[in-house]
């Protein structure tokens, strides 16, 4: 990546970063209203939610892998350490609200978290341009989850899951708007070959730690079956919305796909074998 584009991705992050520090900022203890957690809440929620505080427990790979990637930029770099302090708010946030809502005991949240953390997550891409695409649909993806997960709670009855939810959902949205404006600064440098790198990550797409979660089959079905998240609905509003945002045509991703062999985004349902769910 050349120089010019280097500095591109620096300034992205400081505008970022300044924004984040002004109006995103928030804090676990003070800014929910923990008096209003709910024990009376359909079942399915706390089981969501600890699903969901599984994917963010793999923090740790998540972070220090993909800093490999990219430790020479010092845009992305320095964004990935950042994205790495607000992630961690998230699983920390989900625990708290599992204890005390009374859905789980501490002991029951610690012991979850040292089964899932005894398996490990690896990167699925070997490039910095394929991670920062997939990271663009992932967490477009993941904030989808929480909004549907939110507006459950808020049905519910229960203002503090609903509140952080919220804070959540919006995190979320601003990773996805820096990857997002990242994929268009590759695009910039190389279109073809950036395009190239999203079908294939298209055609290889699943959401983080789903091989490595403990009982995730079963954990992603009630997921698709509470109508929280799906195949259907990642195509619909993930993959559709970033392809106009990116200026991508359906028939110009086809042709890509033709001659790469990768997915076809005109396709009815690509992902119908896979269970694109997750935070």
């Amino acid at each position: 990546m050349s120089a010019t584009l280097e500095n591109r991705f620096y300034d992205l992050y400081t505008e970022y970063f300044h924004r984040a520090e002004a109006t995103r900022r928030w804090n676990i203890l003070n800014d929910i209203p923990w008096d209003l957690a709910r024990k009376e809440v359909p079942d399915y929620i706390p089981y969501i939610v600890e699903s969901f505080c599984a994917v963010e427990l793999y923090l740790p790979d998540y972070t220090s892998k993909i800093l490999q990637l990219v430790r020479r930029s010092r845009g992305r770099a320095w964004f990935q350490a950042n994205w790495g302090y607000e992630e961690s708010k998230h699983s920390l946030v989900l625990e708290e609200w599992l204890v005390r809502s009374g859905n789980r005991t501490r002991q029951e949240v610690t012991d979850f978290a040292d089964t899932v953390l005894a398996n490990e997550w690896n990167l699925g891409f070997d490039s910095p341009r394929k991670m920062i695409i997939y990271t663009m649909f992932q967490e477009l993806a993941t904030g989808m989850n929480y909004r549907k997960l939110r507006e459950r709670a808020l049905e519910a009855g229960d203002e503090a899951l609903g509140t952080a939810l919220q804070f959540l959902t919006k995190d979320e949205a601003a990773h996805h708007s820096f990857f997002r404006d990242g994929v268009k600064i590759f695009m910039d440098e190389d279109r073809d070959g950036t395009l190239c790198d999203l079908a294939e990550v298209l055609a290889n797409f699943e959401m983080p730690a789903q091989e490595v979660i403990p009982d995730w089959e079963s954990r992603g079905k009630r997921i698709v079956a509470e109508k929280i998240f799906s195949d259907r609905i990642f195509l619909r509003h993930v993959v559709r919305p970033i392809l106009n945002n990116l200026d991508v045509t359906r028939e110009e991703l086809k042709e890509l796909s033709k001659s790469t062999k990768q997915v076809d985004p005109e396709a009815e349902d690509p992902y119908a074998d896979s269970l694109a769910v997750a935070v």
